[in-house]
């Protein structure tokens, strides 16, 4: 009733209606304005945070990448001095296991320390010490060395690499590289062997380690003194003291020597003289000294300029694009086309966000692969060659004294009484001995070589460099294969105990599949799986269980098993996710199990799922079928 009575009122007095219907037209389109205003507003500030986060995701996966490449180089300058002091140790090591030097006559021993000298052409010298530690050395000098670290810790049974020292006979930088040499009875050993050699390769290696413009490494020893610096009034040893690192006046410094000296893996970010550098460290093998490298921040974070000019001219682009909108903002068609417009943007942009993510994840694994298959490959060519040399000229040698032995045996027969000459040399060399002995030395030679080359097999196998297409293989030989490359981390060593693997293979056909990529999912799966054992051993007895078997429905299924620590929920729903990882820096980038997971589903379609329970282990099984056609 009140209705038609205005309706009747405003056509009496139209002036009356025009200006009503003005204000409420009006105060409708303003609405109307403030709420597409606020849409807009709320999708800018959504666009903005997306473009910022997806921004700051992208440029925190492109740093690590780049600071993991710098912390590979530092680990390549520890591997080389590594391996330089390791072959040093197994030098004086087989001299300290020789019947010469287990005489422990010096008459006896210095001509022979002599010839090695100029053999190895390594050393600067050798020697004897007694256990009372007394040394004898090959310049003819005697000495007292109870106060020397080579001494003290050989005697306790170890083969080391001693913190660099100014030798006293030879007055110069050296290292001392010493071995027990066991006795005939008991344990304590019946003395030392020691050789004593320059510290130039540790400088050489030390100073061909950089990346970039005003970039340069060190090395420190157990106390955090520099035994290779650029700066060599910062090197130190026992006769010249000098400044530790652990007592600098740089904060920061003193928390990575601090780290260094702990025999910890890491690189960060601190002020050095003025300037902000970032510091990789890793700890050598050895020898109880570490490796840093030092390169400034811009050589490292260079890179990352095109990003952010990528990034300014994207926040340039958004910036036009909300002035158009501000501009478009009372037609109220346009504004919610642009919208819609903007929202197809945001999707596209993480999309494209997403598949920058797992094309960077490509790119690392494919490089990380074909580094790995042409080290491999080369590892295994050059120990090949000499192994296949020393296995083939073992035959004729086993052949060859053979023939000698009989030859002796003849003339024994023949001339039954021997001069008084011979006599005694048949006695010193105990020939009955010798020719018991002989045909089992060279036996076990020949084993040694058929198990070098049975390595260098499996190394070949697992890289499978030759084989980018799909094949037919045998499952389990991959598997034993990839075991093989990681027994260094299932045997016992003195910090854990050994880790167990139980194998219950199947009998199983020959399966089609891209067999490298294959051995690089067991190994992903097998090296998550000793992660999780090794930091359970404190309460359990480290164990993998690797079962194969073949279903009715021509399939193949691997379970790889472990008693380690187990995953949370959270972890086991994200595992596959690629960046994720619960690693620490140094260790792993969250690359290894998206991988696995693409090579299982994508190239084999297959299936890969996880099965984990916290403090109880972790069981991953992975099906595929046998040949392409089933796909």
């Amino acid at each position: 009733m009140m209705l038609k009575l205005r309706k009747v009122w405003l056509k009496i007095n139209p002036r009356w209606s025009a200006i009503i219907n003005k204000k409420y037209y009006s105060f409708k389109w303003r609405s109307r304005n403030l709420l597409l205003l606020s849409i807009v507003v709320i999708l800018s500030i959504s666009i903005s945070a997306t473009a910022i986060t997806s921004y700051k995701i992208v440029k925190g996966l492109l740093l690590d990448s780049l600071k993991e490449q710098t912390l590979l180089k530092t680990r390549q300058g520890q591997n080389d001095i590594d391996n330089w002091l390791a072959i040093r140790k197994t030098e004086i090591k087989t001299l300290a296991n020789s019947v010469v030097v287990r005489s422990l006559d010096w008459s006896v021993m210095e001509p022979y320390l002599q010839s090695e000298l100029k053999r190895l052409q390594t050393f600067l010298l050798m020697g004897l010490v007694t256990p009372d530690s007394a040394l004898t050395n090959t310049h003819g000098d005697r000495l007292n060395v109870k106060d020397r670290e080579f001494f003290q810790r050989s005697m306790t049974g170890e083969t080391i690499a001693a913190d660099p020292i100014i030798g006293r006979t030879t007055k110069q930088l050296q290292i001392q590289i010493s071995s027990p040499i066991p006795a005939e009875r008991g344990t304590k050993p019946a003395g030392v062997l020691m050789g004593g050699i320059p510290i130039n390769r540790v400088v050489e290696v030390i100073s061909n380690l950089h990346q970039g413009k005003g970039s340069y490494a060190f090395a420190l020893n157990s106390q955090g003194v520099p035994i290779a610096h650029p700066n060599t009034e910062l090197i130190g040893t026992p006769e010249k003291a000098a400044k530790s690192f652990l007592n600098s006046r740089n904060p920061r410094l003193v928390e990575i020597t601090q780290q260094m000296v702990a025999k910890r893996t890491n690189i960060e970010l601190l002020q050095l003289d003025g300037k902000w550098s970032y510091v990789a460290y890793t700890p050598l093998r050895e020898a109880n000294w570490s490796v840093a490298l030092i390169v400034p921040k811009e050589n490292i974070e260079s890179p990352l300029q095109a990003l952010n000019l990528l990034a300014t001219v994207l926040g340039g682009l958004l910036l036009i694009g909300l002035i158009g909108a501000w501009r478009q903002v009372q037609l109220y068609e346009q504004i919610r086309d642009r919208a819609l417009i903007s929202s197809q943007q945001a999707q596209q942009l993480s999309k494209t966000l997403k598949e920058l993510q797992n094309t960077q994840a490509q790119l690392i694994h494919t490089e990380k692969m074909s580094s790995l298959g042409q080290l491999v490959a080369g590892v295994a060519h050059e120990i090949n060659n000499p192994a296949n040399f020393i296995h083939a000229n073992l035959n004729h040698a086993s052949v060859y004294s053979q023939d000698i032995l009989d030859l002796l045996k003849l003339y024994q027969q023949a001339y039954p009484n021997p001069t008084p000459e011979i006599s005694d040399r048949v006695q010193d060399l105990d020939i009955e001995f010798l020719a018991e002995d002989l045909p089992k030395l060279m036996a076990s030679m020949q084993v040694g070589t058929k198990r070098i080359r049975q390595i260098v097999l499996s190394l070949r196998n697992f890289s499978r460099l030759d084989e980018a297409e799909m094949k037919f293989v045998d499952i389990n030989e991959g598997l034993d294969n990839t075991l093989m490359i990681l027994n260094h981390r299932l045997t016992a060593t003195p910090n854990q105990p050994e880790i167990q693997i139980v194998k219950k293979y199947g009998d199983l056909p020959l399966v089609e599949c891209y067999a490298g990529q294959l051995n690089q999912v067991f190994m992903n799966v097998l090296v998550n799986a000793i992660d999780a054992v090794e930091e359970s051993l404190v309460k359990n007895e480290g164990q993998i269980h690797i079962q194969t078997e073949l279903t009715d429905e021509k399939q193949v299924i691997i379970q790889i098993s472990d008693n380690g620590i187990g995953m949370s929920e959270e972890v086991k729903q994200r595992v596959f996710d690629y960046m994720f990882t619960t690693k620490p820096v140094g260790k792993g980038i969250g690359l290894g199990m998206a991988i696995a997971y693409q090579i299982v589903v994508d190239k084999h379609r297959g299936t890969i799922e996880v099965d984990s329970t916290p403090g109880c282990g972790t069981e991953f099984t992975i099906v595929i079928p046998l040949t392409s056609n089933n796909y």
